[in-house]
């Protein structure tokens, strides 16, 4: 069997999520109507846009989903451009790999948005054995674990022998449930936020590649 490591992509490999925030502030109220929005605000990090279409029509909302997709796409052309990589991501894909670690990026985003942050690593890209979008693949998103143990299955290997790198209390919840040790990276956390449950939490990317050989 072999060894896995598998990466969330937003909050870990990108810091993509203040960035959203800071655009979702601006144009969902628009797209939704600010009584909808009031109502799923919270609903919304994380969430596949598949789920968060839905919950919108669920309140109410009278939109064609691909002219949603669109607007939302648009927006995630600005915001995967904007976002700044994570400091150490490329050196730690490169240590994993000389550890003899398939490697997995397991994301809630579209595979387009996927595809614009891989561009931005051009050293390393195509270094991940399998890469799984959960909304595209209409797998059930975070905190279950289904598309984790997916990428364990497709990477040949077993919860026993991966781990799983995240950063939210879903992801950790979702990475928890596979069975994988479970990694919570902290660098980008808001205040007074840290997801509880995780096997190992790491401050940096740097700190992880000098304990990532002894795990």
């Amino acid at each position: 069997m072999n060894k896995a490591f598998i990466f969330d992509m937003d909050g870990v490999i990108i810091n993509s999520e203040p960035v959203w925030a800071r655009y979702e502030e601006k144009f969902v109220p628009k797209l939704f109507g600010k009584n909808i929005y009031s109502k799923m605000k919270d609903q919304i990090l994380g969430s596949t846009i598949n789920k968060i279409y839905e919950l919108a029509c669920g309140y109410g909302l009278k939109m064609n989903k691909n002219k949603f997709v669109q607007v939302y796409d648009s927006y995630a052309r600005i915001i995967y451009q904007e976002a700044k990589i994570t400091k150490g991501i490329e050196a730690l894909i490169d240590k994993l790999i000389s550890l003899n670690f398939k490697l997995a990026l397991v994301s809630s985003s579209r595979q387009f948005w996927i595809d614009m942050v891989l561009s931005k690593m051009k050293k390393t890209a195509d270094k991940f054995d399998y890469v799984l979008s959960l909304n595209d693949e209409g797998i059930t998103t975070k905190p279950s674990p289904d598309g984790y143990l997916k990428a364990i299955e497709k990477l040949g290997s077993k919860p026993g022998l991966t781990i799983i790198l995240e950063d939210s209390q879903r992801g950790v919840d979702s990475a928890k449930a596979s069975g994988a040790f479970t990694i919570c990276l902290k660098e980008y956390l808001p205040k007074n936020y840290l997801p509880q449950g995780a096997d190992m939490y790491v401050e940096t990317i740097d700190e992880l590649i000098e304990k990532v050989p002894k795990l």
